[in-house]
């Protein structure tokens, strides 16, 4: 039974909710946790995530003291029990507050079976919970979701809900989480974690950054998420992107943040990302024939269409799509790579678009093998913004919906993808499309589209780059 909200929330909501016009549920009260009446010492906010082995699953927890960790898992309907010491890390936030964070990784794990699990030390294990290591082969049922927040987390009942029937295989989080993860001396995402333990413990959590993770206020370059996070390792020492393999279909996760940020954080991130992203695309179209899909997902959209804000004609936006400077963009490589998905969050609604290609609006049947990549944006799961109302569609635009909710990915099999947008207020799915993949089709060339700096009014630092990109009559 969840406990009552802590008194920094609900002061939160008292200051908050006058202005925005909104209360919070009775169920999504009821469904915070308290992390002041946790036992500090206890293991807290435990996750599970995939690595790049298929026989593997991580796990990431906290303690508020530094003593010694371990995970002891065995197969479900046995008694055969392994040990794995974790490995801790002393992290200790830039604002001064401190988290011990453990990991470890267990092996040895045959695909399709179920584990139980729990992590601590003797006489101090946190409770058991019980995963399915991903099979080999489809069905898969995928969450995908983005900008959830503590306060106005709208999905969160419904998500626990889900968790309790077992609903997934697989989470995607498009990044901006907690608002913030480092709020509150780290105690939002703490918060965050502990309510949706039942979730994230239980289903691998993938996760990446967004704008709410840059912690740029004291330069602190994310420090909270990557300390938070265990995310396949690619050599580079960085969680922010990554890829697996799930079935037919090939993840790849980025970092759009690399580009927003790099005025603080330098370019080398963005170079680093592009080159090792080249290698993994050119990899994975060598194995289409096993693998015939891959799902690219990361925070910022190349297109929008919300009112809201100048967001979607954003420099920032524009600078992840076509790149600035030395820096190169990420469109005209998924396109050129083939990328048949893309998923994003950071505009707070859904939008789904056709495939894009010159001709795809044309067609009777547009998601049938389609000639370009398709883009769906799954930002409205709640969070402290409430709803991002729509303008006029952008092109090739052809869902929107600003319901909170998040989106559902089933893959029945290697040429089948249905794409369900469920709605936490109308308890119903609003949007869905199957897409139909039984052939590989090369993408068409993207369509020339007009390259004007758009800043937002009181976004600084994109004046400035506009004003550098105007001296030298650079377009984009």
């Amino acid at each position: 039974m969840a406990l009552r909200p802590p008194l920094f929330l609900a002061l939160f909501i008292l200051q908050w909710a006058p202005s925005h016009s909104w209360s919070p549920s009775p169920a999504l009260l009821n469904a915070l946790v308290d992390v002041s009446q946790l036992d500090s010492g206890m293991p807290q906010q435990v996750h599970i995530a995939v690595t790049k082995k298929n026989t593997e699953m991580s796990a990431t927890w906290v303690t508020f003291d530094e003593v010694p960790q371990q995970v002891q898992y065995r197969k479900v309907f046995t008694s055969k029990l392994k040990t794995i010491q974790a490995k801790t890390t002393k992290f200790v936030n830039p604002t001064g507050w401190t988290r011990y964070v453990h990991r470890a990784t267990m092996t040895d794990l045959t695909p399709g079976e179920s584990y139980a699990y729990q992590v601590g030390r003797p006489g101090f294990l946190s409770k058991e919970f019980v995963f399915k290591q991903l099979p080999l082969q489809p069905p898969y049922n995928i969450l995908v979701f983005g900008d959830l927040g503590v306060y106005n987390g709208e999905s969160i009942p419904a998500l626990l809900q889900d968790a309790a029937k077992k609903a997934y295989d697989l989470i995607v989080n498009v990044g901006d989480m907690a608002y913030d993860l480092f709020s509150n001396n780290g105690q939002t995402g703490d918060q965050y974690f502990a309510t949706l333990e039942p979730l994230f413990a239980t289903v691998p959590y993938m996760v990446v950054a967004g704008n709410h993770e840059a912690e740029e206020n004291w330069n602190a370059n994310y420090t909270t998420y990557v300390n938070s996070f265990t995310m396949p390792d690619e050599g580079y020492g960085d969680n922010q992107f990554y890829s697996f393999d799930v079935g037919p279909i090939h993840f790849v996760a980025l970092s759009s943040e690399y580009y927003g940020f790099y005025y603080l954080y330098g370019m080398e991130p963005v170079f680093n990302q592009y080159d090792w992203l080249v290698k993994d695309l050119e990899a994975a179209n060598k194995n289409r024939k096993d693998r015939p899909w891959i799902v690219s997902y990361f925070h910022r959209p190349f297109y929008c269409s919300n009112d809201n804000s100048e967001e979607c004609n954003a420099f920032e936006n524009r600078l992840v799509r076509d790149g600035w400077l030395q820096m190169p963009g990420l469109e005209s490589i998924m396109i050129e790579q083939g990328v048949d998905i893309a998923f994003w969050g950071h505009e707070h609604s859904y939008e789904r678009f056709f495939p894009r290609t010159p001709t795809a609006k044309q067609s009777d049947s547009p998601y049938t093998n389609p000639g370009g990549p398709i883009y769906i944006i799954s930002g409205s799961a709640g969070c402290h913004s409430g709803y991002a109302y729509f303008g006029d569609p952008v092109e090739y635009s052809a869902a929107r919906i600003n319901d909170y909710g998040y989106s559902k990915m089933w893959v029945p099999n290697a040429t089948h993808i249905r794409f369900d947008q469920y709605s936490v207020e109308k308890d119903a799915v609003v949007d869905s499309v199957w897409i139909v993949k039984d052939k590989q089709t090369k993408f068409e060339k993207k369509l020339k589209e007009d390259d004007v700096i758009v800043c937002h009014p009181k976004d600084m630092h994109c004046h400035k780059k506009k004003e550098i990109a105007e001296q030298y009559d650079i377009k984009h």
